[in-house]
């Protein structure tokens, strides 16, 4: 074994890259080095990890771009107009967010906005929205997905128009069924 170890390590001074090896043990207690196929150099999975980083980087520079695009969309209002639309300050609105009574998004540069829709005609917000928190998790963004998104179980409508017609019995039933995922 110490012999492979000194070519391993003339080989990297040679090639003045590094080489990858595994080392075994049988029971009887016999130890060798074994070379994997193509000798895989350090620096080429180096490299590979590097890449496939970048890949995580892409990605995660497109969620931000995902959300910033839905942050500035006309029915995302601020705190203060949320507050005016309920008839309340926007202190109230911050804490009844905290409280998971009202969806806030929070982007990576436009700060808190709230979705305009969360309100009935009256101002007041969906009452079913701390059921939505405590079935699907603490993410305001779950909530938003979920509630935008068209589901079969309603018929290909969003989350939203089945509240908007009062089913939100239905729309509760769905949610757990995403959450346990039984998908009804």
């Amino acid at each position: 074994m110490i012999e492979n170890l000194g070519h391993a390590l003339a080989e990297t001074r040679k090639t003045g890259r590094g080489v990858r090896f595994s080392v075994e043990v049988t029971p009887e207690g016999t130890v060798r080095i074994v070379h994997p196929p193509e000798n895989q150099d350090i620096a080429g999975t180096q490299a590979a990890e590097r890449t496939s980083g970048s890949g995580l980087a892409r990605a995660k520079a497109r969620g931000e771009a995902l959300a910033a695009s839905i942050l500035a969309h006309e029915d995302m209002v601020t705190a203060e107009e949320l507050a005016r639309r309920m008839g309340t300050t926007r202190v109230t609105v911050n804490a009844r967010r905290h409280a998971r009574q009202l969806i806030g998004l929070e982007g990576p540069t436009r700060g808190c906005r709230y979705p305009a829709w969360q309100l009935d005609r009256d101002g007041r917000p969906f009452a079913i929205i701390p059921n939505l928190f405590t079935a699907l998790g603490d993410s305001p963004w779950t909530i938003y997905r979920f509630l935008t998104q068209k589901h079969p179980e309603l018929e290909g409508r969003t989350a939203i128009a089945a509240l908007e017609k009062g089913e939100d019995k239905r729309v509760l039933s769905v949610a757990a069924s995403i959450a346990e995922g039984t998908f009804a």
